[in-house]
């Protein structure tokens, strides 16, 4: 299979970092010590930046020569912190010790806080439209992992503006809440969703003893719009919930399910739910590509639609650290249900008094 090994990398990287970040919930949520607010009032906790080294130097211990696009930075951070950091990292290499990928080498030890601070800022790339560069969201839905609830952790190889690997750890999802009767929940670990372009999409425990037991998922197939179920954020900042109101009553659309991350995108390519509706607040907003790059390969795989809100038109992961697009929905189709969604959002975008393309 093409990218087998980065597949590998991906999914044993995304496994560990589900760990850490899953263990160390309810330390952070006590201790407001291990959260920042970044420059853009969005928080940032050491659960994100643990997240961000242990993946960015799997990376870079199995293919060193490629460029990484992370959402966190180490500007600014206190020796004291990337200390704790180190720390929480370190007391999770007893669970991956028979790992079957590299996690170090010594080239990258991560063994000081120096360490720590450049495998952070190997965040920086800028991305682009030719050669291939990975898209990592350490904790997708940040807000949702400090209430506790839902959040992902989140990483997509990206080769010529194209996601073709996508790996997401969701380490506080419970199927059996959406009425999924799934494979059993591991250790309350959560689950594991991965997919290769053109090979499928796949889920499992994040179970080290079921590490090669995968699923195959599909999205379901309707007949008519009425029938879908509305995937939407928690946070009213992140969307337009008003407008994205307006677009579910015009499709008859009456069930919506409320929560954090990119976890939407796998309830959606497994069959759980329908429709994603990703609508700006501003159309001066700029979708960050660590956001959808994962999700966007997952969702494609199990045979759903992802697009941009007003064109039609399948998001470009070559533009930058930003997607060139306004507002962002993912459904399960078929086309032409799809296309109708997309049509109906348009008008509405459209008829604001800030549009213009």
């Amino acid at each position: 299979m093409q990218f087998e090994k980065e597949l590998l990398v991906a999914t044993e990287a995304v496994r560990k970092a589900s760990y850490l970040t899953k263990t160390i919930q309810k330390e952070v949520i006590s201790h407001t010590e291990d959260t920042i607010t970044k420059s853009d009032e969005s928080p940032v906790t050491i659960g994100d930046y643990a997240a961000q080294t242990i993946i960015i130097n799997a990376i870079k211990a199995n293919f060193p020569n490629d460029h990484i696009v992370g959402e966190e930075s180490a500007d600014g951070l206190s020796d004291e912190f990337l200390s704790k950091i180190l720390t929480e990292i370190n007391n999770m290499t007893e669970v991956y010790k028979d790992s079957t990928i590299d996690f170090v080498n010594e080239t990258y030890p991560l063994r000081t806080v120096d360490d720590v601070r450049q495998i952070i800022n190997y965040g920086n790339y800028e991305g682009g439209r030719k050669g291939r560069f990975w898209c990592l969201d350490p904790i997708d839905g940040t807000k949702g992992f400090l209430r506790g609830q839902q959040f992902a952790v989140c990483l997509g190889l990206i080769v010529d503006g194209v996601t073709q690997v996508g790996c997401i750890g969701c380490p506080n999802l419970k199927l059996d809440d959406f009425g999924y009767a799934g494979l059993p929940r591991s250790q309350d670990f959560g689950y594991l969703f991965r997919a290769v372009r053109g090979s499928g999409s796949f889920y499992n425990t994040c179970s080290l003893q079921a590490k090669n037991d995968w699923t195959q998922i599909r999205v379901r197939h309707l007949k008519n719009t009425e029938e879908m179920i509305s995937l939407e954020g928690v946070e009213k900042t992140h969307s337009s919930h008003d407008e994205q109101s307006q677009i579910k009553h015009k499709l008859g659309i009456t069930k919506t399910v409320n929560l954090d991350s990119q976890v939407k995108y796998c309830l959606l390519a497994l069959g759980v739910a329908d429709i994603y509706l990703r609508l700006p607040i501003k159309l001066s907003f700029e979708e960050k590509i660590w956001d959808h790059a994962a999700g966007n390969v997952i969702v494609h795989e199990a045979g759903g639609f992802h697009t941009d809100s007003i064109q039609n038109l399948p998001l470009d992961f070559g533009n930058g650290r930003v997607l060139a697009t306004k507002g962002v929905i993912a459904s399960s189709g078929p086309k032409e249900l799809h296309d109708l969604v997309v049509t109906t959002s348009s008008g509405i975008i459209k008829s604001r008094s800030d549009f213009s393309l």
